[in-house]
């Protein structure tokens, strides 16, 4: 395989399909310190044309995807198969052909290649190849003229996004292998005293992406492994630090917005989630660490 040490990476946005932009726009704005980074779009590419709009939410972008009205694409096959939920995570890089070649020499299937006019560029790894998860990379041609992630503004921080994998070992092989620049910044252990699932942080183009799985002593019989049995593997949560934790949990539930889990995690810190249900698909695990 070629060498991609000089290839530059960073993360861009973590990308939500949904039946409507406008509903969970709403809902995200409602309950979260958002801020719109562009407006509602459409796009075309080779898997068809879709509806898009992002916003910055604690120092990361989100992305907000639907097929247009009346013609089912690619978004509509998504959530007829899987629901309203994560559908990629989306990279930006300065050297795509580099980074394709290397993931093809090592039998990485990559899908939906596609050039543009400007100088830009995409391609995608399969969820087959990468432990569930569809991964975007972006060419930017212009590296330096374009801003880095956005500053946290106090008041939320994306901490990660979650994925359920049967082996963080082989996932921590494959993004250390293929991602230039990624670094272990938490090895593989045990949650807490219980051993209800194992876990694992890498940082990957400046964004933290979590690993869990099943305990070794146990293994399927638990929150991982039932996810996998019923999904596969794949994006399982984002986490997010709220400056206001108690208000915001309050709002939801005073909106008839399902909370659940309400504890003190393995490191002592106060949290809850969004039950996907509520969250077009999104479990949302709200950490109270920005005091």
């Amino acid at each position: 395989m070629a060498a991609t040490d000089d290839v530059r990476l960073r993360f861009d946005h973590v990308s939500i399909a949904v039946k409507s932009i406008d509903r969970a726009y709403e809902f995200f704005s409602k309950y979260f310190p958002i801020k719109l980074r562009g407006a509602k779009s459409l796009d075309e590419q080779v898997s068809g044309s879709f509806y898009w709009q992002d916003f910055h939410l604690g120092g990361f972008v989100v992305e907000l995807i639907e097929d247009p009205p009346g013609k089912p694409g690619f978004v509509s096959k998504f959530i007829e198969r899987h629901g309203e939920g994560m559908h990629h995570l989306s990279i930006e890089t300065d050297g795509l052909d580099q980074l394709v070649a290397n993931l093809k020499a090592g039998g990485v299937r990559v899908v939906d290649e596609q050039k543009y006019d400007s100088g830009s560029a995409t391609a995608f790894i399969s969820p087959r190849s990468a432990f569930g998860a569809l991964i975007q990379f972006w060419h930017t041609p212009n590296w330096e003229e374009k801003h880095p992630k956005p500053a946290p503004d106090g008041l939320a921080y994306f901490d990660h996004v979650s994925l359920a994998v049967k082996d963080i070992a082989a996932a921590y092989k494959f993004f250390t292998s293929y991602f230039p620049g990624t670094k272990i910044s938490h090895e593989i252990h045990t949650s807490n005293s219980e051993g209800n699932f194992d876990l694992g942080h890498l940082e990957v183009a400046g964004f933290k992406l979590e690993f869990i799985q099943s305990p070794a002593h146990k293994p399927d019989n638990d929150f991982v492994g039932k996810f996998i049995a019923r999904y596969g593997e794949g994006m399982h949560h984002v986490s997010i630090d709220l400056k206001d934790f108690d208000a915001t949990r309050e709002r939801l539930k005073r909106d008839g917005i399902r909370v659940v889990d309400e504890k003190r995690n393995w490191r002592g810190e106060r949290q809850y989630f969004i039950s996907p249900q509520s969250a077009f698909g999104v479990l949302i695990q709200i950490w109270d660490g920005l005091q």
